[in-house]
């Protein structure tokens, strides 16, 4: 791995952020509620401040530690939610606004966005492990409609260390893609379990 920081490695520091501001706001969430799970969660996984990239990042092995910031948050985001769904089981519609609105702050979409533009910025928001995992494979695309699979699964090993179910995970994410496309004139839809697409209304 190189020792100089590119392109990607900002890119994907930017969606562990993004995913980490959901977990900072679940948090506030939870403890408005008196579940009280931050001091543990810090203990185990790291607070939830993320400095810039290039003030902390380690540059003798900057994919190691890209890989071990995505092990943390994506721990930290399954045990939030899980601990609190178990307590108030009703909060899950709170949580859900959380991810749509964190969709619609992280989207600079609109009318005029191109559904290959849409793509892009659902890839560039969603933390899907690292670049070379390829957990998403295109089936299809034109103007209109994008369609694409879920490959391989790299969420469900930390919500399974949570003792959850990381179909809370994907029911969660889905409302983060309606946030962030929010503005456009794009829908989104789950076609089954593992493949998913955007289309023109």
């Amino acid at each position: 791995m190189s020792a100089f920081l590119g392109p990607i490695h900002f890119w994907l520091y930017n969606k562990i952020k993004i995913q980490n501001t959901i977990v900072e706001e679940t948090l506030n969430l939870s403890e408005n509620k008196n579940i009280n799970l931050r001091d543990n969660l810090y203990e185990q996984f790291g607070d939830g401040e993320l400095k810039p990239l290039d003030e902390v990042v380690d540059t003798a092995n900057i994919h190691g530690w890209l890989q071990e910031q995505i092990s943390k948050v994506e721990n930290k985001l399954a045990v939030v939610v899980t601990e609190t769904l178990k307590k108030e089981p009703s909060m899950k519609s709170d949580i859900k606004k959380i991810f749509y609105d964190n969709g619609k702050k992280s989207s600079s979409l609109n009318n005029d966005s191109t559904i290959e533009e849409i793509f892009k910025a659902i890839n560039d928001t969603l933390l899907d492990g690292m670049p070379c995992d390829h957990v998403n494979a295109l089936v299809s695309q034109d103007e209109d409609e994008v369609i694409w699979k879920r490959c391989e699964c790299v969420h469900s090993k930390y919500w399974d260390a949570a003792n959850g179910d990381a179909v809370n995970y994907y029911e969660l994410r889905d409302e983060f893609i309606k946030g962030l496309l929010e503005k456009t004139n794009a829908n989104y839809e789950k076609i089954n379990d593992v493949t998913s697409k955007i289309y023109r209304r």
